[in-house]
This record gives structure tokens, sequence and C-alpha cells, in this order.
């Protein structure tokens, strides 16, 4: 008798755990690109970084340009611009600040080029449930464009 009841608990709890497991899911796809830490359980830019080294540039293009701004440059010299990035470095985001709740943050990283730490900051803001970089030209070269000496 105590088999079937110890059997029965380890059913039942092995049901609940999977039950959480799945309604943790649930939670994660419905916040999916609409914050900067809900990227997959990453960040953004780890994000952007693991589509990059799998050649995947179209798929960062929502990401890092507005419609207006494609449609002002262009899909292919994007995809091209896209290309150029380094993301050959290792970074970790350090903080975060949300200055317009739900809506507008700016994010903190740090990076070792060449055996230098830099730390830059990227703003990024929640556009039709996508969080995209808000990046003029100059704060794009400083970011994904580093100088070597």
């Amino acid at each position: 008798m105590k088999k079937i009841v110890v059997y029965l608990y380890l059913l039942l709890s092995s049901f609940g755990i999977a039950n959480s497991g799945y309604v943790l899911a649930q939670q994660e796809q419905s916040c999916l690109f609409k914050n900067p830490l809900c990227f997959y359980s990453t960040d953004i830019l780890s994000y952007l970084q693991i589509l990059y080294k799998n050649s995947r540039y179209d798929d960062m293009l929502p990401f890092l340009y507005s419609p207006s701004e494609l449609k002002k440059i262009g899909e292919s010299t994007a995809l091209k611009q896209i290309e150029k990035m380094n993301f050959g470095y290792e970074m970790k985001r350090v903080g975060i600040k949300e200055e317009i709740k739900g809506h507008r943050w700016k994010l903190t990283y740090q990076r070792i080029l060449l055996g230098t730490t830099e730390t830059f900051t990227i703003v990024c803001s929640n556009n039709h449930d996508t969080t995209r970089l808000l990046m003029n030209s100059t704060q794009r070269k400083l970011v994904f464009y580093p100088n070597r000496p």
C-alpha cells in the first residue's frame, strides 16, 4: 500500500512540475520581443550576436532598423551594413534602467576588445510589440564597428 501511495505522489508531483514548466513557457512566449530582456531567455544584444554568428542577417533587421529607416536606406543596404558589423567579442550586460515603464530602456554592456574593457550604453524602445535599438548612424558605428588598432 505504501508503494502505491509513493508512486501516486511521484506521478502527481511530476505532472505538477511539467504543468508549471508549460505555464512558464507560455509566459515566456507572451513577452517575447516585448522588452530587451525577453529574447529567448537572453537580452537583445546577445540575441543579435547569436543571429549574427549564424549569418541570419535578415532576422536582425526588425531589431536594428525601424520600418521608416529601412524604407529610406533600402533593405539590401541595411543587410550589407549588418554583414560588416563586428560581433566577434565577448560582452555582458552590466546594467539596465527602465526610463519609460514598459516602453523605453537603457542597457549598459561591457565588452573586451583586444585586451581592453569598454563600457557602452544602448537605448531600446518597444514599438508595435517589438523591442528595437534606437541608434543613429554614429551610435551604430561606435557599438557595432569599433575601431581596431
